[in-house]
């Protein structure tokens, strides 16, 4: 499974990545929409994860765009917002196939998040033996 992280904060993206680390997953990142949309294009994650706040190009922009694409059609995504409620809320209502989780969130909501849409999500294979 490939998930990709795309936020224009390092450390919230270093933060998803190291609490991923105990799991048999991929994880690819973008620093902003326009990197996660050559990326997602290019890689075709199961899901992406996607900073609504973003500088140049927007999540929700983001989502329009490549959930557009006839490629990106089984790919699964989350918003992550820092307001519950933002200023762009009846847009969110038309925004079918996304889901939503709000900052500040623990990592545990977004896993149970994940495994809601995708099912759960193996760990990596101990290298201890």
């Amino acid at each position: 499974m490939k998930i990709l992280i795309v936020d224009d904060d390092q450390n919230s993206r270093e933060l998803i990545r190291l609490a991923f680390a105990v799991y048999d997953c991929a994880l690819l990142e973008a620093a902003d929409g326009n990197e996660g949309l050559e990326i997602a294009l290019r890689e075709k994650p199961d899901i992406l994860l996607i900073d609504q706040m973003m500088p140049q190009m927007t999540g929700y922009e983001l989502f329009r765009k490549l959930h557009a694409e006839p490629s990106m059609k089984s790919a699964h995504f989350i918003m992550i917002t820092v307001k519950q409620f933002d200023n762009e809320f009846p847009e969110r209502l038309k925004m079918e196939g996304c889901e939503f989780i709000a900052k500040p969130y623990d990592f545990a909501a977004l896993l149970k998040l994940i495994e809601k849409i995708i099912g759960p999500i193996p760990k990596r294979a101990s290298s201890n033996l």
